[in-house]
């Protein structure tokens, strides 16, 4: 400790401040730095100077932001001190925040704002009008909007408009902050300026929840553009249960891509509260296929036996993605209903049969397979299905399982059937495949895998960049809508290092943003694509020969 006496310094403060002198007690607290005395006796200085009088103290606590002080827990007692002493002395507090130094400025604005000194806010107005500090106008703002005065959402707005992203990241949470009617129409102003705007205001909004602010956050799920929709989608994930009676309600009159991020969000959300609504939707069967797939996997990710029957239905959907997402949510939440569905299904022994079949072996759905083995007319079905279409991966799958549940000559005579001639040649083209929704996964692995590339598969962004970043595969497959990180920031990414030639991204979507529709032919905006660094879109639901011809632009198959 440098030669100084702990119990002295302390005695010798303490005298100071019953006496109050101010020029003894600053000459002594100049030894009060890391330097001189420890953390200890730094502790017991604060509860010295939290017992003498504000007009001593104030002064003495300007005068110790100038120290060096390390120790978080002390810095923690000096701002602790800074809100006890502020606390009924708005004047005080006023003269600190606009005539000291800049560390004393930032502790004392921020206790400004803390204590909710409404008599500041002029004050606040002016250093966020006048001053030209970065850091003191982030405080500034920030304490600002703490107070909740409608009179200074005004002057928030303007700053929002700053070009420098924490002076506008502070002002728009500022005004999130005030909450209210006024204070959302602010912040859905801001949405469409820029990508840093977009992101910031939506958060803000999300931050309010009430009624109207839950409506505006929902409605943004229609947006066309991708980084205002997806952080809409993330907040509502965050919000959780609370946005499930908006989200339903906004069911009504919504157009195809707005009810598929809809009901999307309420799938990850998981509210058994949405059941019913979204059953709604499947009983309906709308006649686009992206919401008939949303709402099945949705089902998937908040089982329930009430949509049992509505599930079986799905099973003999047109569309395979469909039939998938219905096979994977009928396999969580089996009961005698659904297996007495699906057995009349299978023993119809039509195409819709072969379909539902199909679907609940390439989805992997094997707790059905326990309860429908025993149907002849199953097995039936699902012979042609392994010798002709299903993959090598998800044809042994199958035949394991269904031999270990007692049925291994069947297993064998299929496995006979299939001579090494019939196996696709392996390919050693690598593709890495990006989609949240498992489903979408499996399938790509099953078309990829029947054409001899095993393909690496991730279900986050998150994950797949790094990989991607360490080891350049031939193409990277990807979606676009996706939690935390789409895939247009996923690509943004990715040609940090890598540029179009280097490493095509086929993205493959449900959202028509690249979409034009022209007389029912879909063109793609090559300008877009070029823009986004995406090579290819397809868009969903596709056909195999469209799939495959679009992969093998990048890769052999």
């Amino acid at each position: 400790m440098s030669g100084i006496n702990a119990e002295e310094f302390i005695d010798e403060l303490v005298f100071c401040l019953k006496e109050e002198d101010l020029v003894k007690a600053k000459a002594l607290l100049q030894f009060a730095s890391d330097s001189d005395i420890t953390a200890d006796v730094q502790r017991k200085a604060m509860i010295e100077l939290a017992k003498g009088p504000e007009s001593v103290v104030f002064p003495l606590l300007e005068y110790l932001t100038k120290i060096e002080i390390s120790d978080p827990k002390v810095q923690e007692s000096l701002y602790e001190l800074i809100l006890d002493k502020a606390y009924n002395n708005t004047d005080l507090v006023i003269k600190y925040i606009t005539e000291n130094e800049k560390k004393a400025r930032l502790l004392f604005l921020k206790a400004a704002g803390e204590l909710q000194l409404a008599e500041a806010g002029h004050t606040l107005t002016r250093i966020i009008t006048n001053d030209k500090d970065p850091d003191i106008l982030v405080t500034a703002i920030t304490a600002l909007g703490q107070l909740k005065q409608t009179e200074s959402l005004s002057c928030l707005a303007d700053m929002a408009d700053r070009p420098d992203p924490e002076v506008k990241r502070a002002a728009i949470f500022a005004i999130a902050e005030n909450g209210g009617n006024d204070a959302v129409d602010h912040l859905t102003g801001f949405i469409g300026e820029d990508d840093y705007t977009n992101k910031f205001a939506v958060e803000a909004l999300a931050d309010i929840q009430d009624m109207y602010s839950l409506e505006k956050l929902t409605s943004l799920l229609s947006s066309s553009q991708t980084n205002v929709r997806d952080t809409a989608i993330d907040q509502l994930m965050r919000i959780g249960t609370k946005a499930t009676p908006v989200l339903t309600k906004a069911f009504q009159n919504a157009e195809a891509d707005y009810l598929v991020h809809l009901v999307t969000t309420l799938g990850y959300i998981g509210d058994p509260a949405a059941v019913n609504p979204i059953l709604d939707i499947i009983n309906t069967q709308p006649e686009d296929a992206n919401i008939r797939q949303a709402a099945y996997e949705a089902m998937e990710r908040i089982p329930s036996p009430k949509t049992a029957i509505s599930l079986v239905q799905g099973l003999q959907d047109p569309v395979e993605s469909v039939r998938m997402s219905a096979a994977r949510a009928i396999d969580k939440i089996l009961s005698k209903v659904l297996v007495a569905g699906l057995r009349n299904v299978v023993r119809e022994g039509s195409e819709d049969a072969n379909n539902a079949v199909g679907a609940l072996i390439d989805s992997d759905a094997s707790n059905i397979f326990n309860f429908l083995a025993e149907e002849e007319s199953f097995l039936d079905l699902a012979e042609p299905h392994i010798l002709e279409k299903a993959d090598p991966d998800t044809r042994k799958t199958f035949l394991k399982h269904m031999e270990s549940i007692g049925h291994k000559e069947f297993s064998q005579t299929m496995a006979s059937k299939v001579s090494d001639q019939d196996e696709p040649e392996e390919k050693s083209a690598q593709i890495y495949v990006v989609d949240d929704s498992k489903m979408m996964l499996k399938l790509y692995q099953n078309k990829l895998k029947a054409r001899g590339i095993q393909p690496v598969v991730f279900h986050k962004p998150e994950d797949a960049i790094p990989q991607i970043i360490k080891n350049k595969p031939d193409l990277v497959i990807t979606d676009l809508n996706m939690p935390n990180i789409s895939g247009l920031e996923m690509t943004k990414e990715l040609r940090k290092k890598y540029t179009r030639q280097d490493l095509p991204i086929l993205m493959i979507t449900t959202q028509s943003d690249f979409v034009e529709k022209d007389d029912a032919d879909i063109k793609i905006n090559d300008t877009v694509l070029t823009k986004s660094g995406i090579n290819k879109i397809l868009h969903k639901p596709f056909k195999d020969e469209d799939f495959y011809a679009t992969v093998e632009n990048f890769v052999e198959l």
